[in-house]
């Protein structure tokens, strides 16, 4: 590959709304666009303009005008908070049923750093958690740490007896880390009776087949809240498919990559836990607030009358 010096010159918003209407976008309203431009990174903001550009000439669609993108940011901006209020709530019952079940399970408070609940290739990883956890621990002013720090320890491992019981920790977790418990856990030291499993009943709470499937689940959701977290594009991403959702739906997806069977993820997890979280009304209302992404709703894997679905009744 040879490279080549970068040196295109810096363009203000007047320049943008020049090159924009070059390439055959209607902006009827100038001061409004030089306005918009200046508060939102025009790299930013192009790529919600892309659906309505022909590739092959690198110029806009007949009839596209500036507000069409403009919907689409705006939606994809309240789509990020409809879809991080639902994961906040799922959040927060991953970890409390995780703890809840394991204490109960092992009558060890500081089940997390016990070395043997865990497969042995992820130790390395479990160390690397709770050297985070502990420095968060160590560095935070909350009243719970400071009680703790000034009076207890624990023996349950020499290396962190500083830390607390999980379910006082819990609190500074991050989602990231509720993966990493869910992925290193050894689930051959939670076997009940009648060959019965522990973590798989715990998956069977969030309408999970097994620990296997509940934590594909937990990757996709980490990634989706990761995106809305930091205000990454949502709406049209590739996404993996959650295992075991496609075959609960009589109306097939558009497309097996896309937003929808993410969100039918998160509304069979709502289902079975009984949030009442409600995640389908908020999504209509949206593309009924905005066309343009009703019009390409395919893009995001919605089939057309998704919502009459049986799946979201």
């Amino acid at each position: 590959m040879t490279y080549v010096l970068y040196n295109k010159p810096y363009k203000t918003p007047a320049d943008l709304i020049v090159h924009m209407q070059n390439k055959g976008l209607q902006i009827n309203n100038i001061p409004d666009a030089e306005k918009l431009l200046s508060f939102i990174n025009y790299y930013r903001f192009k790529i919600y303009l892309f659906p309505f550009l022909d590739h092959s000439t690198s110029r806009y669609h007949q009839g596209t005008v500036l507000e069409n993108g403009i919907q689409l940011y705006r939606f994809d901006d309240e789509l990020r908070g409809v879809l991080f209020s639902v994961i906040g709530r799922i959040e927060i019952k991953l970890r409390t049923r995780l703890d809840q079940v394991v204490t109960s399970h092992t009558n060890n408070p500081f089940w997390y750093l016990k070395d043997t609940l865990f497969m042995k290739s992820n130790l390395s990883q479990m160390n690397s958690f709770r050297s985070s956890l502990a420095a968060a621990f160590q560095q935070s002013k909350a009243e719970f740490c400071a009680h703790y720090k000034k009076y207890y320890f624990n023996d349950t491992n020499s290396n962190f007896k500083q830390l607390p019981p999980f379910w006082t920790l819990a609190e500074l977790t991050t989602f990231g880390n509720v993966k990493t418990l869910y992925s290193s856990l050894d689930k051959s030291q939670f076997q009940g009776g009648q060959n019965s499993n522990k973590l798989n009943s715990l998956a069977h709470e969030f309408g999970a087949t097994n620990l296997a499937q509940l934590n594909n689940w937990i990757n996709l959701i980490r990634d989706v809240r990761n995106r809305c977290a930091h205000h990454s594009r949502v709406w049209n991403c590739n996404y993996p498919e959650p295992k075991n959702i496609s075959p609960l739906l009589s109306i097939p997806a558009a497309h097996q990559n896309r937003l929808y069977l993410f969100v039918a993820m998160l509304h069979k997890i709502d289902k079975t836990l009984a949030l009442s979280i409600d995640v389908k009304d908020p999504l209509l209302q949206l593309f009924n607030k905005y066309p343009a992404a009703n019009n390409l709703k395919h893009s995001m894997g919605f089939p057309n009358s998704w919502e009459t679905d049986q799946f979201w009744h």
